[in-house]
């Protein structure tokens, strides 16, 4: 008995698609950047008493020279930053932070919490 002939129309083969098998650079990069938008997060919006406590701690490191841990927003993860402040500029909205690597600065906006 002979063996069926096997091409693109055979059923249960694949062979349909077989050509499509190749990926562009380009759609590859569009594929990945879908992905991190997906992981994306959106800013938290702190209400009156948090801002007052933020301002509060910011304050007391100024003042006192005593390190403080800011939580600092990212697009798709937090991070945070142990250091003395050293100057807040709030024309420009950042503050200054003596940190073990040495001076940063962050921008007020990305400050969503203080310990």
């Amino acid at each position: 008995m002979a063996k069926p002939r096997v091409n693109k129309l055979t059923s249960g083969y694949n062979l349909l698609w077989e050509s499509s098998r190749m990926m562009l650079p380009e759609h590859k990069e569009r594929i990945n950047g879908h992905r991190e938008s997906l992981n994306r997060k959106e800013r938290p919006v702190l209400d009156e008493q948090e801002m007052e406590e933020l301002a509060l701690r910011i304050g007391e490191s100024l003042e006192t020279g005593r390190p403080v841990t800011l939580k600092l927003y990212g697009e798709y993860a937090d991070r945070e930053v142990t250091g003395v402040v050293t100057k807040v500029d709030p024309q420009a909205g950042r503050i200054r932070l003596r940190t073990a690597l040495g001076d940063m600065w962050a921008k007020m906006q990305d400050v969503i919490g203080a310990e």
